[in-house]
C-alpha cells in the first residue's frame, strides 16, 4: 500500500479555479449570461470536478499528518507523565 508521502503529485492544471475569486465571479458570469456552449460547460465541469478531488486528496493528506503528529505529542505526553 502506498502511504501518501509516497505518492507523486497530481499533475496540476496552469491554474486553479478555486484559487482565484476573481476567476470564479468571471466564469460565473460567463455562465449567467449564456456565454459557454455546452463542449466549454462540459470542460468546466470536468476541471471543477478534478480540482475538488484534487483538494479532497490534499485534505487527506494533511489530515493525516496532523493526526500522525497528535500521536506523537499525545504519546510524549503520557511518558512524560509516567517518568513523573
Amino acid at each position: 500500500m502506498i502511504t501518501p508521502k509516497q505518492q507523486e503529485p497530481a499533475r496540476m492544471p496552469a491554474f486553479r479555479i478555486s484559487d482565484s475569486e476573481t476567476m470564479q465571479n468571471k466564469m460565473m458570469y460567463q455562465i449567467r449570461m449564456g456565454n459557454l456552449n455546452e463542449d466549454a460547460m462540459n470542460r468546466l465541469q470536468a476541471q471543477c470536478m478534478e480540482e475538488l478531488h484534487q483538494l479532497r486528496s490534499e485534505l487527506d493528506v494533511i489530515l493525516q499528518e496532523l493526526r500522525d503528529i497528535a500521536d506523537r505529542l499525545n504519546g510524549r505526553t503520557r511518558r512524560e507523565s509516567i517518568a513523573a
